[in-house]
């Protein structure tokens, strides 16, 4: 009886753990403002409108993109302007720091990111 109740504290322990190590993505700090920002050159952007840092990986329909640490009221600038960002087929991740995105921001996973079917992780 002992060695089944330490083995199942250690299962629970484990799932607890695991599910510690990963986050919700924190999307809504900047679901609202993703657009041409006036203030930075009606650059295509957003503003973090959270508390707290969050990390912004952006990547285009070609696979390239930018990624950036943004600060509470601070904005991520993808440095494109109108001109160049494409209509659709863009898509953002969003952890709050230090987390990442698993899986990785990458043109292979840019479907799972573009749904929103990833997690923030410990890396």
């Amino acid at each position: 009886m002992r060695k089944t109740i330490s083995g199942l504290f250690g299962a629970v322990f484990l799932l607890t753990a695991s599910h510690a190590m990963a986050a919700k993505p924190v999307e809504a700090c900047t679901h609202k403002s993703w657009g041409f920002l006036t203030f930075v050159g009606y650059h295509f952007g957003t503003l973090n409108t959270c508390g707290y840092a969050v990390h912004v990986w952006f990547l285009l329909p070609n696979g390239t993109g930018k990624d950036a640490v943004v600060a509470p009221g601070a904005w991520f600038d993808s440095g494109l302007s109108e001109a160049d960002m494409p209509d659709r087929g863009w898509s953002a991740a969003i952890c709050r720091v230090p987390l990442v995105p698993s899986p990785d921001v990458t043109a292979s996973n840019q479907d799972t990111i573009l749904h929103g079917l990833y997690t923030c992780v410990k890396r």
